[in-house]
C-alpha cells in the first residue's frame, strides 16, 4: 500500500482526484488472520484516504457491526443501494453520495468544483450464495431499479459525472451500462480480467480493476466541450516504481512485525 500511496498523493498534487473501491475491498482471507489482517488494511485505507466504497460479499462476510465500525473509524463512505439492512434504518450504508472534486474555496463556499455522484449495486445472486440466514437480515433489491432511483436523485444534486460501483461481474456491469441512462462511468467491484479493462458501452465506460499489490485502475475524466472524456489506464507498474509513503511503510512493518510474533504466515502473499 505504500507504493500505491505514493502515486495517489502524486496524482492528488497533479489534478483533483478521488479514490474508490467497488466492493470486495475486505476479502478475509481463511484462517488465523482474518480479521487481525483486515485491521491493518482498513487502517492503510484511512491512511490513504479513501472516499468511498461499495459493499460486496466480502464485507457481508466480514460482518455487519465489525464492517461499520471499521469504515466509520477509515473515514470513508460505505455505500450501497440495494442491500437493505433490516437490522437498521435502511440500507447497509448510504445510497449515494456527492464527492465535489477540485475548485477554488472563497469565503462563501467551493467555487467551480466538479460534483461527482457515486452509488453502489450488488448483484442479488452474489450476496444470497454466502449464507442460507442472509434474508433473515438482507433484503437485496434489484439493482437496475435502485440504480435508476440513484442515478435520478444525482441527478437533481446536479452531479457533473455519476459514478456506478457494480459488484455484479464483468457482465452484469456492462447490463447495468446498458439499461440505465445518465452513468457516466461503471466500476466492476467483482473482477473478471487479468488487468485493468473499459469498454465503451454507448456513452459509459464501464471499467474492471485491477489486482491488489499487482494492478492499478486509474480512470481518467477530462472535460471537452461540456462532455466527459473517459479513459482507462494500468498504473500498477508506475506505483510499483514509486518509493514508498514513510507513514504506510511503518505501518507494513508494524504489521509485519506482528504476523512474525504470532507465528502467522503473510495473508498477503500470493494474493
Amino acid at each position: 500500500m505504500a507504493r500505491w500511496a505514493s502515486l495517489i498523493d502524486k496524482r492528488r498534487s497533479e489534478h483533483p482526484a478521488i479514490l474508490l473501491d467497488a466492493g470486495g475491498f475486505c476479502n478475509p482471507a481463511q484462517g488465523k488472520a482474518t480479521v487481525f489482517d483486515i485491521d491493518y488494511f482498513f487502517e492503510g485505507m484511512r491512511m490513504i484516504g479513501y472516499d468511498a466504497a461499495g459493499v460486496g460479499a466480502a464485507e457481508i462476510r466480514f460482518g455487519r457491526e465489525r464492517l461499520l465500525e471499521r469504515v466509520d473509524q477509515a473515514g470513508f463512505r460505505l455505500l450501497s443501494a440495494n442491500i437493505h439492512d433490516k437490522r437498521g434504518d435502511g440500507m447497509l450504508g448510504a445510497e449515494y453520495t456527492v464527492i465535489r472534486a477540485g475548485g477554488r474555496r472563497t469565503i462563501t463556499g467551493t467555487k467551480g468544483a466538479v460534483k461527482i455522484g457515486v452509488f453502489s449495486v450488488a448483484l442479488p445472486v452474489l450476496i444470497h450464495e454466502i449464507d442460507p440466514a442472509i434474508p433473515k437480515y438482507y433484503d437485496v433489491l434489484d439493482p437496475r431499479i435502485a440504480a435508476l432511483a440513484a442515478v435520478s436523485a444525482l441527478k437533481e444534486k446536479g452531479c457533473d459525472l455519476i459514478v456506478a460501483l457494480s459488484y455484479q461481474g464483468w457482465s452484469g456491469s456492462l447490463e447495468l451500462a446498458e439499461s440505465i441512462e445518465g452513468i457516466d462511468i461503471v466500476i466492476n467491484g467483482k473482477r473478471e480480467h487479468n488487468r485493468p479493462t473499459g469498454e465503451k458501452v454507448g456513452s459509459t465506460m464501464v471499467v474492471d480493476t485491477g489486482i491488489r499489490r499487482i494492478s492499478l485502475t486509474e480512470v481518467l475524466v477530462e472535460w471537452a466541450g461540456g462532455n466527459p472524456r473517459i479513459r482507462v489506464l494500468e498504473s500498477g507498474p508506475q506505483a510499483k516504481a514509486m518509493k514508498g509513503r514513510a507513514d504506510l511503510l511503518e505501518l507494513e512493518k508494524k504489521y509485519e512485525l506482528e504476523l512474525r510474533n504470532r507465528g502467522i504466515k503473510d495473508a498477503r502473499e500470493g494474493s
